[in-house]
């Protein structure tokens, strides 16, 4: 399957560079570069449906985070990817609210970053011990805000259960819906849920929710 990929960063030549390279992958292909304000960005990535969005989200700021909101509510199934210089937890756990599911040091062998582009269409996402202890660091800490005790995940019917167990065994949207015997979008339908009774905005932030609630709903059977 061959993925679409859209990168979204300030500097033009990185940008071109990434997008060469990236191109050398069978299984990858630059749907779109479009540095830029939000509404081009946004009408650009809607007309492209990109599998996954790679951006840099440092220096982050409210530009930054609009764009992530729009970005999530116009490409609902597109993951999103981040790739940053900064290594700070904080702006880790905001971008993880945001609906960003991995990330990758500039640091990094690009190598790195073709790895986190395949994971994260596979459901998998991934952050540094350091940016995801302060992830689980606030987590826990609105959890014991909310009551804690597990609560959150109390709210959920068997079904969403179900879906989250499947979604912290990394299994994807597709895979749950025929094993399931229901259609890819009532999975959706169900995702949707889920975040919105966790008061998640990302599918990494559910999961790790999850994990650090406990204890893990029952898995979905065979």
């Amino acid at each position: 399957m061959t993925l679409r990929i859209l990168i979204l960063d300030d500097h033009r030549m990185l940008v071109e560079a990434l997008a060469a390279r990236l191109g050398t992958e069978p299984d990858l292909l630059v749907a779109a570069r479009a540095p830029g304000g939000i509404d081009t960005v946004v009408a650009y990535a809607a007309r492209t449906r990109p599998d996954v969005v790679v951006i840099e989200v440092a220096p982050f700021d409210d530009e930054r985070r609009e764009l992530l909101l729009r970005l999530g509510r116009r490409l609902p199934d597109a993951h999103v990817v981040a790739l940053t210089a900064a290594d700070d937890g904080e702006t880790a756990a905001e971008v993880v609210r945001l609906g960003v599911e991995g990330w990758v040091s500039k640091e990094s062998d690009v190598d790195d970053l073709v790895e986190m582009i395949r994971a994260v269409a596979q459901g998998r996402g991934w952050f540094p011990p350091r940016q995801l202890g302060a992830v689980l660091d606030r987590l826990r800490a609105e959890a014991r805000h909310d009551g804690g005790g597990g609560g959150p995940l109390d709210t959920l019917t068997d079904r969403e259960r179900e879906i989250l167990a499947a979604m912290v065994d990394g299994q994807a949207p597709t895979v749950v819906a025929r094993r399931l015997r229901v259609s890819a979008n009532t999975v959706r339908t169900h995702v949707s849920s889920i975040y919105e009774k966790l008061g998640v905005h990302s599918r990494m932030e559910a999961v790790a929710l999850a994990r650090t609630l406990g204890p893990a709903p029952a898995p979905v059977s065979s």
